[in-house]
């Protein structure tokens, strides 16, 4: 299967379609999508390994080859105008890694504004000639994609108000723009 076969699956694929399991939390195991780091020297200890891991992973039901997961920290404090300008200024950036047969074939950042209540993706920015942002742009695969992870988390109901405060434009363009269609 080629990538933009599984990228166009989860794009037409519905929430109904993916099977969520929580991986955090009392009851819950490992998600086994891990992140390990050694430090040698980590909150006063010497020689310390850390493993943090996706909080989240969903299998798609129509075909379990293909898996997401999601919650990996890139950044706790993010820092742009438009993620901090919400109630909640707190913002902090994420993975969200799609896998097929247990590789991980495509990797996006996301960025959780209002104090975790919105998962938001990068906008790519507009630009006016003088280089001053004039814009903030997201493709509509693009945010398909990101709609799609926000239903399976269970807060899709204000994904389109969150867009808007941030001040994103929805565009026409290819996405990824690296992978043709």
């Amino acid at each position: 299967m080629r990538l933009r076969e599984i990228l166009d699956a989860v794009l037409e694929s519905a929430p109904e379609d993916w099977h969520k399991i929580p991986c955090w939390g009392a009851s819950s195991g490992p998600s086994y999508r891990d992140h390990h780091k050694f430090y040698e020297v980590y909150a006063g200890q010497e020689n310390v390994l850390v493993t943090r891991s996706h909080p989240e992973i969903a299998v798609f039901l129509p075909d379990v080859s293909i898996t997401m997961a999601w919650g990996l920290d890139c950044n706790p404090e993010f820092k742009e105008d438009w993620a901090n300008k919400f109630p909640d200024p707190n913002a902090s950036s994420h993975f969200v890694d799609l896998f097929y047969s247990n590789a991980l074939v495509f990797r996006e950042v996301y960025v959780n504004v209002d104090g975790a209540r919105c998962g938001l993706p990068l906008p790519s920015l507009k630009f006016d000639a003088d280089r001053k942002v004039v814009g903030r742009e997201v493709p509509r695969d693009k945010y398909r994609f990101f709609s799609l992870l926000e239903s399976i988390s269970g807060s899709r109901h204000e994904f389109d108000q969150y867009l808007e405060r941030a001040g994103f434009e929805l565009v026409e363009a290819n996405w990824p723009e690296w992978l043709p269609k």
